[in-house]
C-alpha cells in the first residue's frame, strides 16, 4: 500500500495519520468542513487540514465549496492570504499553513468595537490584499470578521475562498446552486440577486466590516432569512454615526459610499477606497457625513426603487475552451468502473477536459428520508474519491457537478452548456433497470448532438493477455488498449519510485522490497519473456527498468548518509530515466501500428516531447505533483539539516 493512503474515509481522530500528516487535534467544525491541526512529518511544521463534510446530496454546497477553494487556491500567492500547500492526496482535503492569531470576530461585535486608528490600519491592509485579488480576477465574496485573521505582528490574513469567483475558472456555484451564497448580512445586494463576478461586491463587504469595526453594529439585522436580507435592495442603511457619533464625518462618507445599494455608486476599485482611507482627513465634510439620524419610518415605508440585476449569464462555461469537453455520467450504474475506464480512455485520446455529473433526482423534507439521502451522499463521496484519484493519477483533473433534476434533462443541459463532444454512460441505469438504462441513452440521443458512448467490458486486457498474442497479430483496438495501459503504467511506475523514497525518509529502518518484480511494470515485462518477439521489442524497456531498480537501491543506501545525494540522484538520474522510459513507450506504440492498415491515433502522451518534470504554471496532479513535492521536501531537509519525524518517534512523544 502506498504511503499516500487513508485507511478509513471517516474523519480522522487525534493521533491518526493522513498521507504524510499526523493529526494533533480538531480545531473547528464549521458549516462546510472540519479543520484539523496536523504536523507534516517531513518538515515537522504544523499545518491545518480542511476536510469537507460528506452529506453532499442533501447539501451539494459542501462539495462545491471544497472544489471551488481547491481550484482558486492554486492561483493565490500573497502574504496577506493564507498560504495553501499543494500535495498529492489520498482523499479530498485542503492543506493550509498554520498561523497563530485570532479572527476579527473576537474583536468586534455587539458592544465591541475598535478605536479609529486600529480600524484604519486594518482597513488599509484589507484594501491592499483585496486589490491583489481583484487584479488577479478573483472576487472573495465572503469577507466577514470570521474570515480575517489578525496576527501578533498586527498584520492580517484572509481565509476561506470556498465561495470566491474567478474569471479564469468556470463558476459552478453560480450555475448549479439556486440560493445566494455567503453570510446574508455581509454580502452585497446584487449577490442576493445571484451576481457573483463583480469586484464591487467585495467593496460592499469591506464597507460593512468598516462599519462594524467602528460601531460594533451593522446597519441591518443579522437575519439568515433571504426575504429579510433583500430589504437592502430598496432601503438605504442607517448612518454609522447614529450608533457612534465620534466617527469622523469623512469616515462615514467612505463607509456609506462603500455600502451603497447601487454598485455604480460605490468605489470603482479598492485602490480608490484605499486612497480615501489613507488621506481621510483631507476629504471635505459633507451633510451626509455629518448625519447622525436613523432613516425615518416614512422613508422606510415609501422606500426607494429596488435595484435590479444588471448582469447577463454566459451560456458557455468551459474552463478550457480549446479542449474537447467529455462528460462522465454518474447515474447509479453498478458498473461504474467500466464508465471510469472509458472516460480515462477518451480523455487520453482527445486530451479532453472531464466533467463528472450526478443528477440528484430525489428530494424530501422527511427527516428519515434525509438521513437516508445523507448515507447515499457519503457513499457517493467515496465513489467520487475513487474516480478523482484514478483520473488524477493520469494528470487529469475532473470537474464535479451535482445538479437537481431528472437525469436525462440534467445531462442534456450540461451537454448543451459545455458544447460537449462526448457523453460516457455506464452499462445500466439501475441494477434491476435494464430497460430504463436503454431508454436513458435513446432519449439522450434524440435531444443531444454530442456522441454518446455506453461503457462496456473490454475482452482484451494488456495486463494479463498480451503474452498470448504476437506483436503483428494485434488489432487496432488492442493496440489502443495497450497504449492506455502503458500510459497508466508509466504514471504508476513514477509513483512507485517517488513513494519508496518517501517511505525511506519517514521510516529509515524500514526495509523496502526494491526487486524488479515487486512493481507492476516488472511483472508485466516478465510476463512477455515467453515470447521471443516481445523480448526483442521490449529489450530496451527491460534495460531501463533494470537500471531504475539499481538506482533505487543506491538511493535507499544514501537515505541515512546524505539527503543531498538522494536529491541529486533523483533529479539527475531517476527523473531523466523516467523521461527516457516515456519516449521508449512512444517508440513501442509507433512500432505496433506499423502493420495496421488503418492504425488508431497515437495518444498525445506518447507524442509529447517536452520534459514533464518542470514546475508548471498551475500545480499538476497525481505522480507528477508528488515528484515535484519530493524534490522540494528533500531540498528543505538539506537546508535545515534535520531528519524527518518518524511515526514511531512521534508516538513516543505523545
Amino acid at each position: 500500500m502506498s504511503y499516500l493512503s487513508s485507511n478509513n474515509y471517516k474523519l480522522p481522530d487525534t493521533g491518526d495519520t493522513l498521507d504524510i500528516f499526523t493529526i494533533e487535534s480538531r480545531l473547528h467544525k464549521g458549516a462546510m468542513s472540519t479543520l484539523f491541526l496536523a504536523r507534516d512529518l517531513l518538515s515537522t511544521q504544523k499545518v491545518v487540514l480542511k476536510i469537507p463534510h460528506d452529506d453532499i446530496l442533501n447539501h451539494p454546497i459542501f462539495l462545491y465549496h471544497y472544489q471551488n477553494e481547491e481550484r482558486i487556491s492554486r492561483l493565490l500567492d500573497h502574504p496577506g492570504i493564507i498560504r495553501f500547500i499543494h500535495r498529492q492526496r489520498s482523499r479530498q482535503y485542503i492543506i493550509m499553513e498554520y498561523i497563530e492569531g485570532r479572527d476579527l470576530r473576537s474583536m468586534v461585535g455587539r458592544n465591541r468595537w475598535l478605536d479609529l486608528e486600529t480600524a484604519l490600519g486594518l482597513m488599509l491592509s484589507l484594501c491592499e490584499i483585496v486589490s491583489y485579488l481583484h487584479k488577479n480576477k478573483i472576487v472573495h465574496l465572503d469577507l466577514k470578521p470570521e474570515n480575517i485573521i489578525c496576527l501578533k505582528d498586527s498584520t492580517i490574513k484572509i481565509v476561506d475562498f470556498g465561495l470566491a469567483s474567478c474569471q479564469l475558472l468556470p463558476d459552478f456555484l453560480s450555475r448549479d446552486l439556486n440560493n445566494p451564497q455567503g453570510t446574508p448580512w455581509y454580502i452585497a445586494p446584487e449577490q442576493l440577486l445571484g451576481q457573483r463576478g463583480d469586484p464591487r461586491c467585495d467593496i460592499y463587504s469591506m464597507g460593512m466590516l468598516f462599519y462594524e469595526m467602528l460601531t460594533g453594529r451593522l446597519p441591518w439585522s443579522r437575519s439568515s432569512k433571504i426575504h429579510i436580507a433583500r430589504r437592502r435592495l430598496s432601503h438605504d442603511p442607517t448612518p454609522p454615526r447614529y450608533h457612534n457619533p465620534e466617527i469622523p464625518p469623512q469616515i462615514q462618507d467612505i463607509i456609506l459610499r462603500a455600502i451603497s445599494r447601487c454598485a455604480k455608486e460605490r468605489y470603482a476599485c479598492t485602490d480608490d477606497m484605499h486612497q480615501d482611507i489613507k488621506e481621510w482627513q483631507k476629504l471635505p465634510v459633507t451633510p451626509s457625513g455629518l448625519n447622525c439620524s436613523k432613516i425615518s419610518l416614512l422613508r422606510r415605508l415609501f422606500s426607494f426603487k429596488s435595484i435590479k440585476p444588471d448582469f447577463k449569464t454566459e451560456s458557455k462555461i468551459k474552463s478550457s475552451p480549446d479542449k474537447p469537453q467529455i462528460i462522465g455520467a454518474l447515474i447509479d450504474t453498478p458498473e461504474g468502473s467500466l464508465m471510469l475506464d472509458e472516460l480515462k480512455k477518451q480523455a487520453l485520446i482527445n486530451s479532453g477536459e472531464v466533467t463528472l455529473v450526478h443528477a440528484i433526482e430525489e428530494e424530501s423534507d422527511s427527516s428519515f428520508r434525509r438521513y437516508g439521502i445523507a448515507a447515499e451522499g457519503e457513499r457517493l463521496m467515496k465513489e467520487l474519491e475513487r474516480y478523482v484519484q484514478n483520473l488524477r493519477r493520469l494528470n487529469i483533473d475532473p470537474n464535479i457537478r451535482l445538479i437537481k433534476g431528472d437525469a436525462v434533462e440534467v445531462l442534456k443541459n450540461i451537454c448543451r452548456e459545455l458544447d460537449a463532444q462526448l457523453l460516457i454512460l455506464g452499462s445500466l441505469r439501475k441494477k434491476d433497470g435494464f430497460l430504463r438504462g436503454a431508454s436513458t441513452k435513446s432519449r439522450l440521443e434524440k435531444i443531444t448532438s454530442c456522441t454518446i458512448i455506453s461503457a462496456e467490458k473490454q475482452p482484451f486486457s494488456p495486463d494479463v493477455s498480451l503474452f498470448k498474442l504476437q506483436p503483428d497479430q494485434m488489432t487496432d483496438s488492442q493496440v489502443l488498449a495497450l497504449d492506455i495501459f502503458l500510459v497508466d503504467l508509466w504514471y504508476e511506475h513514477l509513483h512507485y519510485h517517488t513513494d519508496f523514497i518517501y517511505k525511506k525518509l519517514l521510516y529509515p529502518d524500514h526495509r523496502v522490497d526494491l526487486s524488479e518484480n515487486n512493481c507492476r511494470f516488472g511483472r508485466w515485462l516478465n510476463s512477455l519473456r515467453t515470447s521471443e518477439q516481445w523480448k526483442k521489442i521490449t529489450s530496451e524497456l527491460v534495460r531501463i527498468h533494470r537500471y531504475f531498480h539499481k538506482l533505487a537501491f543506491k538511493i535507499s543506501e544514501q537515505c541515512r548518509n546524505s539527503h543531498a545525494c538522494m536529491q541529486d540522484m533523483y533529479i539527475q538520474k531517476t527523473l531523466p530515466l523516467s523521461y527516457n522510459l516515456k519516449k521508449e513507450l512512444g517508440k513501442l506504440s509507433v512500432f505496433l501500428r506499423s502493420h495496421l492498415d488503418v492504425p488508431p491515433p497515437v495518444l498525445p502522451f506518447m507524442k509529447e516531447e517536452s520534459y514533464p518534470f518542470t514546475i508548471p504554471d498551475m500545480p499538476c496532479y497525481g505522480p507528477l505533483l508528488s515528484s515535484i513535492n519530493l524534490v522540494n521536501d528533500m531540498e528543505n531537509l538539506i537546508h535545515k539539516g534535520e531528519k524527518p519525524v518518524s511515526y514511531s518517534t512521534l508516538g513516543e512523544k505523545q
